[in-house]
């Protein structure tokens, strides 16, 4: 009996039949106890993601709501970065499965986050000290 070629690497089990490698590039996707990893981005289940998404849109509400009330220019500004790093970090663990790989990944894109929402915020804090000279004050012609 002659078999059709597959695409797929095969690999020859101990009674001589071929059955396809669902691992990477042709690598044995069985670990050392013998569960098969078929080198698969995690499942999330839909319900987890649809909670994620629900807590990011009150999170921009609460940022939008945020700018109605003036705390000063630098506290605004604090405050609108901070939920903007607490999204950036929900965005990454879940949506980019960062929660389910190792933890030392975690808080390494944690603290680049980080510093980039701290670098960003000095900036800007510091722009908010030559405002009034970039844009003085409107005179209205008598």
């Amino acid at each position: 009996m002659r078999s059709t070629p597959s695409v797929f690497p095969q690999q020859v089990t101990a009674d001589g039949a071929s059955e396809p490698l669902s691992g990477v590039h042709g690598v044995d996707p069985r670990s050392a106890t013998g569960d098969v990893h078929h080198g698969l981005a995690h499942v999330v289940s839909p319900l987890i993601l649809i909670g994620v998404f629900t807590v990011l849109m009150a999170l921009t509400l609460i940022t939008v709501g945020v700018t109605t009330i003036d705390f000063g220019y630098n506290a605004n500004l604090i405050i609108a970065l901070s939920i903007a790093l607490v999204k950036a970090m929900l965005v990454v663990g879940y949506f980019m499965h960062l929660r389910y790989d190792s933890p030392f990944y975690t808080v390494i894109v944690g603290i680049a986050l980080l510093f980039i929402v701290l670098f960003m915020a000095f900036t800007i804090i510091d722009t908010g000290q030559y405002a009034p000279i970039l844009h003085p004050v409107d005179i209205k012609p008598a």
